[in-house]
């Protein structure tokens, strides 16, 4: 257990802390979608694209992407072009045979291209069905549950990891690792918020390198910072 870990303190202040902790980043950054999209197909597409390349690449590639296959089946048979367009996003293998091996499942079990039929299973088999999907993490399938299928999980991913540790709120070094233990303590109601308002604050202030304490809005319940700042 990390020393200043949230899971120290008694039940009735952890709530308390968490519960402003959240209601400090959203009063600070809102309750952005950040550029996923609404449908479940369409957000897997442009997950699978975001990885290890900026928002705003990731976004121009979707858009060409949606532009030149509307329908996702047509990548099947069209690996030339679909590495072509994946190119600027980099790892354009790997992203291609990805989306190809998970569209062409999800065509086969569900008999067309649309997960939008997943919204109407209980959250733990939607999950199970979406990892099962090539290019699919826990992470990426709570990340289209939670931004197209109005569940309330929470994905951690390094943005998140990484304000978490700093708060004291996991002691794992792996993002992959503290899915349960942050459901834990994040209530449902806050999660989505949680989630975007991490990735903000991660992106631009609490960065991996040099974080900006002095800028953020969550410092004074962040032992990290108070460590730095000897405050």
């Amino acid at each position: 257990m990390a020393s200043g870990s949230i899971w120290k303190r008694n039940q009735v202040t952890r709530r308390r802390v968490i519960q402003r902790v959240c209601q400090c980043l959203t009063v600070a950054h809102g309750c952005p979608r950040l550029g996923n999209p609404r449908d479940p197909l369409d957000d897997l597409v442009y997950i699978i694209i975001s990885n290890k390349t900026t928002a705003s690449t990731a976004q121009r590639v979707y858009r060409d992407l949606k532009a030149r296959f509307p329908c996702w089946r047509d990548m099947i048979g069209n690996g030339r072009a679909l590495r072509s367009i994946l190119r600027p996003a980099g790892l354009s293998t790997v992203k291609s045979a990805q989306l190809v091996r998970a569209v062409t499942q999800i065509d086969h079990d569900i008999g067309t291209c649309d997960l939008r039929s997943l919204r109407n299973l209980p959250p733990e088999r939607a999950e199970k069905y979406l990892c099962s999907l090539s290019g699919v993490s826990t992470k990426v399938a709570r990340c289209i549950m939670m931004y197209t299928m109005n569940a309330r999980v929470l994905p951690v991913d390094s943005h998140v990891h990484r304000v978490a540790s700093r708060l004291g709120w996991t002691a794992r070094k792996r993002a992959d690792q503290c899915h349960q233990e942050l459901e834990a303590l994040v209530p449902p109601s806050r999660r989505f918020a949680f989630h975007v308002d991490c990735i903000v604050l991660g992106r631009t202030v609490c960065r991996p390198r040099h974080p900006r304490c002095t800028q953020c809005c969550i410092s004074g319940y962040c032992p990290s910072s108070r460590a730095k700042h000897g405050s």
